[in-house]
């Protein structure tokens, strides 16, 4: 019953933890990427064209821009 669609990372009804996940991820990239765990992200992130990575990351700061309200 959520409003919100799981596997949308950018779009209206996109779910706000995807794009938040790879938007921490991306900030905090140099203290995390050599962590054998998390690595896996980012070969994920890596894979993603740049466009689709902008846009990831431009519907997070939309969030967070909005965070009050979600």
């Amino acid at each position: 019953g959520c409003f919100y669609k799981k596997d949308l990372r950018t779009g209206e009804r996109a779910c706000p933890f995807n794009s938040l996940y790879w938007h921490f991820h991306d900030r905090h990239r140099e203290k995390l990427e050599r962590n054998p765990r998390i690595g896996m992200a980012y070969r994920t992130w890596d894979k993603m064209s740049n466009v689709a990575r902008a846009a990831t990351l431009e519907q997070a700061n939309g969030y967070l821009e909005l965070i009050e309200e979600i």
